[in-house]
């Protein structure tokens, strides 16, 4: 594939800000729908319950239950708290805690794990779910 070709694809595949605030974001939760409510959602997602538009729906496959955010036009939540706040709800809901990657470390630092350090300190800014 040519070079140009290539860089086209890379920008056509980049999302503006505005179609960026218009993608839902979902989750799925092994919990099955009849135990949530969209208002009653624990964590982070119920704080900014009130500035995203929420909708639960039966997984596929009997797995669960998905969570769908969208973030509506004029509010001011980022997708990354969107994603963050995802992220957190699922695990109080699947593991009764939030597991987070900060904490005393483990290890030295070393220069050998200074990717990781570094990737874990800015892993929960609005990384994958």
């Amino acid at each position: 594939m040519p070079i140009a070709a290539g860089a086209a694809i890379a920008v056509r595949k980049r999302r503006s800000p505005r179609e960026e605030r218009r993608r839902r974001h979902v989750v799925t939760v092994y919990r099955q729908l009849s135990e949530l409510e969209a208002t009653q959602l624990p964590g982070s997602l119920k704080e900014i319950a009130d500035r995203v538009e929420i909708q639960l729906s039966a997984a596929p496959g009997g797995r669960g239950t998905e969570i769908a955010v969208r973030i509506p036009e004029g509010s001011d939540i980022t997708s990354g708290e969107v994603r963050r706040a995802l992220r957190e709800t699922r695990s109080l809901l699947e593991a009764g805690d939030v597991l987070l990657p900060h904490g005393p470390p483990t290890t030295v630092p070393t220069l050998l794990n200074r990717p990781l350090r570094a990737a874990t300190r800015h892993g929960r800014e609005g990384g994958l779910l």
